[in-house]
């Protein structure tokens, strides 16, 4: 009798332990980066081609490997990192497990050239898919390049689920930059398609930031600091009035590991409470020092998850320490128990004040018109013939024209406005400096919408999301389209947990209520995510389409936002139909009018 159960060949099992770690080439740069790190690089080269899909390479000038290493390098569970089990309890490194250099050779044509100082030649070993080739000697400086071209060449279906060459470069630029923060002391380059994208010069901490997050950054830029035995808190937040609608610019390290973690995010954000609007999102970047023995990284392949021995008080400890900061800079308000609050009145006792002078005019009558020192008065009859409308003829009434004046007027709503006021049922209307803009309210919230969600699903820019009180469950039936729909959605604003098998949504787009963020959602779990790019934002713009006709016309105080928004899109006038969203009433128009 025949056993059902065999063993599978290397390369196979090499592919599904890949599949594990390798999941698109920012997951191959982390990787590499992070051994670079660990082998005490001074600097540190990474050249993309096609945003990784043909070619990454790392070099750094670190301590190097030998003949020997470098073959080991290339099989699972080999590492340089730990020795024993007990050496998971004090990590001083990024990687320990072995497998990223066995998964990245599973999945690509990989090439290690590596020199040590006690030899005058480097040794160069090729492995494609799985497969080494022989060791062979080459010149090299002291170091160490790896190689790593056609990304899931043998893996054809995971090659095709790979977003266009912005998308997965954006991901390796996120990836550069938040191993480039942990490491201010070491130089970082990035070269794509043989263009220099960044150029990091070795600096302290706040030149590293301030060089990646722009040159104004370094004077939002707010220290905080605080050391407690059970955790350190060093870094910097960005002060509260340069907070965004969007995520961005929030960078968070456990041991100069960078994490994800919405527990400690949560405690930066109510640290800005009363600061930020709450749709807003603060900036930061966030050093957290934690005994070795205290934290598990151990927790998921990628490493970005970890588990703390006491998670309450580092929650406790780093939301004070960000609220301090904010407070020690007078962002924040703060009691002073010390401060002297009594008040000191320097009198000179020669000195008399003299009492106040009231003057009055005996001659005046309220009664009387003409009066003297009061001015002229209008009568009432006066008064009231200033609303009567003017006698304007009646041909000159039909002349009023709403054609869009050209872009380059500049003509946006500002900080001048005056008013701004709804027009049941469809349309708003507000004050500009040079006249009058009515906008169509429905059109505005369907062309904005379309823009943010063609953005987050094209340019990277997700769209802010919004926690709610009361979590939704999902759904079974939705389940079994879940896995292709899970880098789509967090880009759409959409937030969940997971308790094994089960799901529950606690967040989803600032402008959908609850119910009807649940109903997109379900629409779109209802449609193909693996179709063309065009045809699937076309089945998230048509749901959108739906709710924007549907919903009722916003309150006064949101209409200022909903033209803050239309007018910061590439063309607020008309949508893509070629309709009319906003026109614009002139001085000179309206001058005409009372001609």
């Amino acid at each position: 009798m025949s056993s059902r159960i065999t063993l599978l060949p290397d390369h196979v099992a090499n592919q599904i332990a890949a599949g594990e770690v390798i999941q698109r080439p920012a997951s191959v740069v982390k990787e590499l980066l992070e051994n670079a790190v660990d082998a005490q690089a001074q600097t540190i080269q990474l050249i993309i081609k096609n945003a990784g899909k043909t070619l990454i390479q790392v070099i750094d000038d670190g301590m190097g490997m030998n003949s020997t290493d470098i073959r080991l390098a290339f099989e699972r569970h080999a590492t340089s990192k730990i020795n024993v089990a007990e050496d998971l309890f004090a990590l001083n490194t990024k990687g320990f497990r072995g497998e990223a250099l066995a998964s990245i050779s599973a999945v690509t044509h990989a090439t290690i050239k590596s020199r040590t100082k006690e030899f005058a030649v480097a040794t160069e070993l090729s492995c494609e898919g799985g497969q080494l080739g022989q060791p062979k000697k080459s010149a090299g400086v002291v170091g160490t390049s790896i190689t790593a071209k056609n990304l899931f060449f043998n893996v054809p279906a995971r090659r095709q689920f790979l977003k266009n060459d912005a998308i997965e470069f954006r991901h390796i630029s996120e990836t550069f930059t938040a191993i480039a923060l942990a490491h201010p002391a070491l130089r970082f380059t990035l070269k794509h398609n043989g263009q220099d994208v960044w150029m990091l010069e070795a600096g302290n901490a706040r030149q590293r930031v301030a060089h990646i997050m722009g040159k104004k950054a370094n004077e939002r830029l707010v220290p905080v600091e605080e050391h407690t035995d059970v955790v350190t808190t060093e870094g910097f937040v960005l002060r509260p009035e340069h907070a965004r609608k969007t995520r961005g610019d929030q960078y968070l390290y456990v041991n100069k590991r960078p994490i994800r973690s919405g527990y400690l995010h949560r405690a930066i954000v109510e640290a800005f409470e009363g600061l930020i609007p709450a749709e807003h999102h603060p900036a930061y970047v966030l050093f957290l020092t934690v005994p070795a023995d205290r934290v598990d990284v151990n927790v998921h392949p990628a490493k970005t998850e970890v588990k703390f021995e006491d998670e309450r008080a580092i929650y406790a400890i780093v939301r004070s320490a960000v609220k301090r900061a904010l407070g020690i800079h007078q962002i924040a308000p703060t009691l002073d128990f010390e401060a002297n609050l009594g008040y000191h009145v320097d009198l000179d006792p020669s000195h008399s004040p003299a009492p106040p002078q009231i003057h009055v005019n005996p001659d005046y009558n309220p009664f009387r018109t003409g009066n003297s020192g009061s001015g002229p008065r209008a009568t009432a009859r006066e008064s009231l013939d200033f609303f009567a409308p003017p006698n304007r003829p009646p041909d000159r009434q039909s002349e009023l024209t709403w054609e869009a004046p050209s872009l380059d007027q500049g003509a946006s709503p500002g900080a001048g406005e005056s008013f701004c006021l709804a027009l049941a049922p469809h349309f708003a209307v507000a004050s500009l400096k040079n006249g009058l803009v009515t906008v169509h309210i429905p059109r505005a919230r369907r062309h904005i919408l379309q823009q943010r969600t063609a953005a987050a699903l094209h340019e990277g820019e997700p769209i802010a999301a919004q926690t709610w009180l009361f979590p939704e469950p999902i759904d079974s039936p939705s389940l079994p389209r879940w896995e292709a729909w899970v880098d789509i959605l967090p880009r759409l604003g959409f937030q969940w947990s997971a308790d094994g098998t089960e799901k529950t949504m606690v967040a989803g787009p600032y402008f959908l209520a609850a119910s009807e963020a649940m109903a997109w959602f379900d629409s779109m779990l209802a449609s193909d995510p693996g179709q063309e790019e065009e045809a699937l934002t076309k089945a998230v713009h048509h749901w959108l389409e739906e709710w924007a006709r549907q919903a009722p016309l916003p309150a006064t105080a949101d209409l200022r936002q909903i033209l803050d928004e239309l007018f910061a899109c590439s063309n607020p006038w008309t949508n893509a139909q070629g309709k009319p969203i906003a026109r614009i009433l002139d001085g000179a128009a309206l001058s005409a009018q009372f001609l």
